[in-house]
C-alpha cells in the first residue's frame, strides 16, 4: 500500500469531518440582523403598548370628569325645580359651559344642538324650557288664588263670565175650578264683567280688590191647565258688588306638608238686589273666610279650598251661610300653556224672609270644571275656564274668561 495515498486519503477526511461545522460570515450576517430587527420589533411593541395604556388611562380620567360635571347639573336642576323662582339664586356659569371647556367634550357638545334642532323640527314635538313651563304653571296658580304676587308685582285681571240657568219650578194655585198644579219655567242669562286686582304686599301677603258689573236676561213662561201660557221677558243691569280682600301665606310646603294660604274678604251690597222686577242674586254684606292649599309635583300642582261665608240682612231678606269646598289639578302641558281640571262645591242653608225660613231655599251647588291658560306676550296671560252643574241648585253652564295683565309697582309707592 502506498504511503503517499493513505496520507491522502486521511486528509481528504479531515476535511470532510471539518465542513459542516465551517460558518461563512454571511450567515453571521444575517443571523445577527435578524435578531437585531426581532430585538427593535419587540421594543416597538412594548412602546406602543405603553403608550396605548397612557392613553386609556387619560380617556378614563376625562370620563370620570364628565361623570362628575353631570352629577353636579342634575343637582342644580334639581335644586332650581326643588325652590320657587322668586327665590331662585343666580347661576354664575351654565354646566353646559363648564362641559364644553373639556377637549374630551367638544365634539359632544357641537353635536348636542343639532339633536334638539331634529327634535323640535319633529311633528307635534317642542323644545321644553323649564322656566317657562314653570312660569306657566305659576300664573294660573296666582289667578286661582293658590299663589301670591312677590313684593313690588301687581297684576290686572279683566274678566267676562256668562252663566245659563233653566230652572222649571211647579206651583200650586187656585183657580175657578179649584187649587191647580202651574209650571213656572224661567230661562236666565247672566253676564258679570269686571276686574280683579292684585297687588303683592311685604310679609308674604297680597291685597286683593274686584270690580263687576252683572247683567241680566230673563225670559219666563208661566203655564196651567185651562188658562193660557203668558210669558215674560226682562231684562236687568247693576253695578257689582264691590269687594276688598285681604290674603297671607301661612305655611310652606315642607315634606308632606303643603303650602297654606289665608284669605279674609268682605263683599260689600254696593250692588241692586232687585233691578226691574229682577231678582239680582247680590246687594249684601257678605263676609267670607278661606284657607287655600297648594301642593307642588313640577310640572303638577294640586290645589283645594274651603271657605265659610256669611251674609247680613238686607230689605228683610237674609240668605242663608254657605260653606264651600274646590280642588283643582293644574298641569304645565307646555312651556307655555298650562291645563286644568276641577270640582267646585257649596253647600247652602236656607234663606230667610222677614226671619222666616223659606222652605226649599237650601241645596248643593256643584259644578265641574275645566280649562286652560297660555301665555301670549311678556307680561299677558289667557285663561278660559268652563264648568257643567251637576245639581239642581247648580246653573246649566257657565264659561269664563280673563286675560291677567301683570307690572311692576315701585315699592315706594305701595
Amino acid at each position: 500500500m502506498d504511503p503517499k495515498n493513505n496520507n491522502n486519503r486521511m486528509k481528504a477526511s479531515e476535511r470532510s469531518i471539518q465542513q459542516p461545522w465551517r460558518i461563512s460570515p454571511g450567515l453571521i450576517l444575517m443571523i445577527g440582523t435578524g435578531m437585531l430587527v426581532s430585538s427593535w420589533g419587540y421594543a416597538a411593541d412594548k412602546t406602543s403598548d405603553s403608550s396605548l395604556q397612557d392613553q386609556l388611562i387619560q380617556k378614563i380620567a376625562e370620563r370620570d370628569q364628565v361623570i362628575a360635571d353631570l352629577q353636579r347639573r342634575v343637582q342644580l336642576l334639581e335644586q332650581r325645580a326643588a325652590a320657587p323662582e322668586a327665590n331662585r339664586p343666580a347661576v354664575a356659569s351654565s354646566p353646559a359651559a363648564t362641559l364644553a371647556k373639556s377637549p374630551a367634550n367638544q365634539a359632544q357638545v357641537q353635536k348636542a344642538p343639532v339633536k334638539t334642532q331634529q327634535a323640535s323640527a319633529a311633528p307635534g314635538s317642542f323644545e321644553i324650557d323649564e322656566d317657562a313651563a314653570q312660569r306657566a304653571l305659576e300664573r294660573t296658580l296666582v289667578q286661582t288664588g293658590a299663589l301670591l304676587l312677590p313684593f313690588g308685582q301687581a297684576e290686572i285681571q279683566p274678566f267676562a263670565t256668562y252663566t245659563r240657568r233653566e230652572d222649571d219650578t211647579p206651583l200650586l194655585i187656585r183657580s175657578p175650578i179649584g187649587p191647580v198644579t202651574a209650571n213656572q219655567r224661567i230661562r236666565r242669562d247672566e253676564i258679570d264683567a269686571g276686574a280683579n286686582i292684585l297687588v303683592g304686599l311685604p310679609f308674604e301677603s297680597q291685597l286683593e280688590v274686584r270690580v263687576p258689573g252683572r247683567f241680566i236676561n230673563e225670559d219666563a213662561t208661566f203655564s196651567a191647565p185651562g188658562l193660557f201660557p203668558s210669558n215674560m221677558k226682562e231684562s236687568a243691569s247693576t253695578f257689582g258688588d264691590v269687594s276688598v280682600g285681604l290674603a297671607k301665606t301661612l305655611m310652606h310646603e315642607t315634606d308632606w306638608l303643603p303650602d297654606v294660604i289665608g284669605r279674609i274678604t268682605w263683599d260689600s251690597a254696593t250692588g241692586s238686589i232687585e233691578d226691574n222686577n229682577i231678582l239680582t242674586g247680590i246687594g249684601f254684606n257678605d263676609f267670607i273666610g278661606s284657607l287655600t292649599f297648594l301642593k307642588r309635583q313640577d310640572p303638577l300642582a294640586f290645589t283645594g279650598r274651603v271657605a265659610y261665608k256669611t251674609s247680613l240682612k238686607a230689605e228683610g231678606i237674609e240668605p242663608g251661610d254657605q260653606v264651600e269646598f274646590a280642588v283643582n289639578a293644574i298641569l304645565a302641558a307646555s312651556p307655555q300653556t298650562s291645563l286644568n281640571i276641577g270640582l267646585q262645591q257649596a253647600f247652602l242653608q236656607e234663606t230667610k224672609l222677614n226671619n222666616i225660613k223659606i222652605p226649599g231655599s237650601d241645596g248643593v251647588v256643584s259644578a265641574f270644571t275645566a280649562g286652560a291658560s297660555s301665555t301670549i306676550g311678556r307680561n299677558l296671560f289667557f285663561s278660559i275656564l268652563g264648568g257643567v252643574g251637576l245639581t239642581e241648585e247648580s246653573p246649566d253652564y257657565f264659561l269664563n274668561v280673563t286675560i291677567p295683565i301683570r307690572f311692576d309697582v315701585p315699592r315706594s309707592k305701595i
